[in-house]
Formats: C-alpha cells, structure tokens, sequence
C-alpha cells in the first residue's frame, strides 16, 4: 500500500488549547486516518518549519489527502503538506519510465 509523509504545523491557538490539556494526539489522527481506510504508521514531533509528521498508508493519494484535509478543516493547523513516499523498488520503476519518456521527449527550441 502507499506510504505518504504529512508535514504539518498548528496554530498558537492550538498549541495554548495543548498545553492546557494535553492529549494523545496520536490516537485522535490514528482513529481519523482509520475512518477514511487509511492506517498511521507514525506521529512524529519536530522543532523547525512543522510541528510534525505523519507517516500514513493509504490505498491512494485522494484517502491521503482526506486525512490532511480532516486536519485543515478544523482550523488547528496552519500549514500542510503531503507527500508520496517510494521505495528503492518503486523509485526504479520510476527511473524506468523516466527513461522511456526521455526517449521521445524535445526540449523547447530543439
């Protein structure tokens, strides 16, 4: 199944509301991601740009971002960005097509 990464980060609102009462905001996006068919891999927390990171499996990229958009339309985050993961085996499927693509491809003015 796909993996996908999501970066996120919450508002300062959301971070007073946590501080105020902590939770496990763990199970809140593992229960989410369950309810569209997708399954949490892992929650990770960071200091930088995002707040966070989801490591997410979903059949495709529209349960991906239902999950992201669950987020967002809470108004809890105010930034998200969701990637798909490759593995070493999909990533030579990739370079594969890249290939076949290259062979017929022109740049502009060539």
């Amino acid at each position: 199944m796909p993996r996908f990464v999501i970066f996120f980060a919450y508002t300062g609102e959301t971070w007073g509301r946590m501080v105020d009462q902590p939770g496990d905001r763990t199970a809140a996006v593992r229960a989410s991601a369950e309810a569209v068919g997708a399954r949490l891999e892992a929650l990770y927390w960071m200091l930088g740009e995002a707040d966070g990171m989801v490591i997410l499996e979903a059949p495709d990229a529209q349960t991906a971002a239902a999950v992201t958009l669950t987020s967002a339309s809470t108004g809890a985050v105010r930034s998200l960005g969701t990637h798909q993961l490759f593995d070493q085996d999909e990533l030579q499927t990739v370079l594969g097509k890249v290939r076949d693509g290259r062979a017929v491809f022109r740049a502009p003015g060539t």
